[in-house]
C-alpha cells in the first residue's frame, strides 16, 4: 500500500476560530503549483482524506481538482490524527491501493516518524510518500519527503535543477528487509547509508543519549574496554582531525556526516594479559549505540577503512589500546545530489543476508539446527 501525507498549505494567522483559518493567496498558489507537480509525477491516490478544518479542506480540494478526483472529509484526520486512526481509515482498502491524507502538524510529522523510524519535519505544503508492505500500516519505508521549495523547483520546468530533483525522488531514505521472522522495528530499520544531511547537526542531548547507550553495554568481567573519540561537525578542527584518519574510499561521503567517531578498545587487561573479548565487547557497545541513535532518527555507518597507526599517532593512543573502526553519524538526506552515481546506486541496493540455515548449527559443524524451517529463511 502506498500512503501520501500532505500537510496543509500556508494559512492566515487570524480568523474567527482556528477551524475557519483559510489558505492565504500565497498558500493557494503554492498548493496549486504543487498539485500540478503531483500530476506530473503520476500521483493518483484512490481516495483523499482531509481534516475538516478549512485550511486542510482547501488544500485537499486544490490537489483533488488537479488530480481529477473528490475529497472525503474525515474527523479522524483532524488534530490528534494517529496510528489507530490510520488503521481504521485504511482497513477497507487493498494492498495495491494508494491513499492520501491531508492534515496538520505535529500529527503529520509524528505519524510519518512513527511509521518509518525517520525523524521527519513536515513543512506547510510538504508531502511524504510511505510504502507499506501489504496492509500493515504500522511499519513502512519513507520513499521521499518533498519540501515546498523542492515542489517549487520541480514546478519550474525551465529550472535545470528540476530534472535533478526528479531523479532523486525515487531514492529511498531507508531500505526495509523482508525478514523471515518478526524482529524489533529498530533492527529492521538499521542500515548503513552514505547519504547524510549536510546541514542538520546532532544536538548535544541526542549525542549524549547515544553515548550513554554504549556505556551500558555488557562486557567480560565488566571491564568496559571501549573508548570513543568524538568529533562533531560543529567543531571543524576536531572533525578534520578524525576525517584525516579515514581511508580515501570513505572520505567522499563521510565528509557530510554530522559526527565522526574513532572506536577504540583496550586489548590488554591491567595485568598486561590479553583481553580476548575486547573486540567482542566493543562491538556490543557500538551495536547499542547504533540502535539508540536510530531511535532519535540518526543513522550510523561503521567503517573498517581507517589508518589505525595514523589514529594512534594523531591522538597519542597508548599501546594497550587498539584503534579499530570509525563511525559516521548523521540524519538521512532526502536529496542525494551531493553523492556520485556509484554512491547513489549503493543507497538503492537492496539489503541481503544469509539464511539461518547458513549460520545456525546443531549436532555438527555446518549442520543446520533441526528447529529451523525447511527454507531456513
Amino acid at each position: 500500500m502506498r500512503l501520501y501525507f500532505l500537510r496543509h498549505g500556508i494559512a492566515e494567522d487570524l480568523a474567527a476560530s482556528d477551524f475557519e483559518r483559510e489558505l492565504t493567496k500565497r498558500g493557494r498558489r503554492r498548493v496549486l503549483a504543487s498539485a500540478k507537480v503531483m500530476r506530473r509525477l503520476s500521483i493518483a491516490p484512490r481516495q483523499i482524506f482531509s481534516s475538516p478544518r478549512l485550511r486542510a479542506r482547501q488544500t485537499a480540494e486544490i490537489v483533488a481538482d488537479a488530480l481529477g478526483m473528490a475529497v472525503t472529509i474525515s474527523e479522524a484526520v483532524n488534530f490528534g490524527f494517529d496510528l489507530s486512526d490510520l488503521r481504521r481509515l485504511t482497513q477497507d482498502f487493498s494492498a495495491d491501493d494508494e491513499l492520501m491524507f491531508v492534515g496538520h502538524n505535529p500529527d503529520m510529522s509524528l505519524l510519518v516518524s512513527e511509521i518509518t523510524g525517520v525523524d521527519a519535519a513536515m513543512k506547510k505544503g510538504g508531502l511524504a510518500r510511505i510504502d507499506v508492505i501489504g496492509r500493515r500500516v504500522d511499519e513502512g519505508e519513507l520513499v521521499w519527503l518533498i519540501a515546498p521549495k523542492v515542489f517549487d523547483a520541480l514546478g519550474d520546468k525551465s529550472n535545470a535543477a528540476a530534472s535533478t530533483f526528479s531523479g532523486t525522488l525515487a531514492t529511498p531514505a531507508q531500505k526495509l528487509p523482508t525478514t523471515g521472522q518478526p524482529i524489533h522495528k529498530l533492527i529492521k530499520h538499521r542500515w548503513s547509508p552514505v547519504g547524510f544531511d549536510r546541514e542538520r547537526d546532532i544536538d548535544r542531548e541526542t549525542l549524549l543519549s547515544v553515548l550513554e547507550a554504549a556505556r551500558w553495554a555488557a562486557s567480560s568481567f565488566n571491564l568496559q574496554p571501549w573508548r570513543f573519540i568524538v568529533a562533531p561537525r560543529q567543531n571543524p578542527k576536531e572533525f578534520q582531525k578524525a576525517f584525516s584518519v579515514l581511508r580515501e574510499g570513505n572520505q567522499p561521503w563521510a565528509r557530510h556526516a554530522a559526527v565522526l567517531m574513532i572506536a577504540v578498545t583496550q586489548r590488554l587487561r591491567e595485568t598486561a594479559a590479553p583481553n580476548r573479548h575486547a573486540f567482542h565487547d566493543l562491538g556490543l557497545a557500538v551495536s547499542q549505540m547504533v540502535l539508540q541513535a536510530l531511535d532519535h532518527g540518526v543513522y550510523a555507518h561503521q567503517m573498517a577503512g581507517i589508518y589505525p597507526e595514523k589514529a594512534r599517532e594523531t591522538y597519542q593512543i597508548p599501546d594497550e589500546f587498539e584503534p579499530f573502526t570509525a563511525i559516521a553519524l548523521g540524519y538521512r538526506a532526502t536529496n542525494l545530489d551531493h553523492l556520485d552515481d556509484a554512491q547513489r546506486a549503493r543507497e538503492a541496493t537492496p539489503r541481503q543476508r544469509n539464511t539461518l540455515n547458513e549460520f545456525v548449527f546443531a549436532g555438527n559443524w555446518a549442520q543446520p539446527a533441526d528447529f529451523l524451517d525447511e527454507g531456513g529463511a
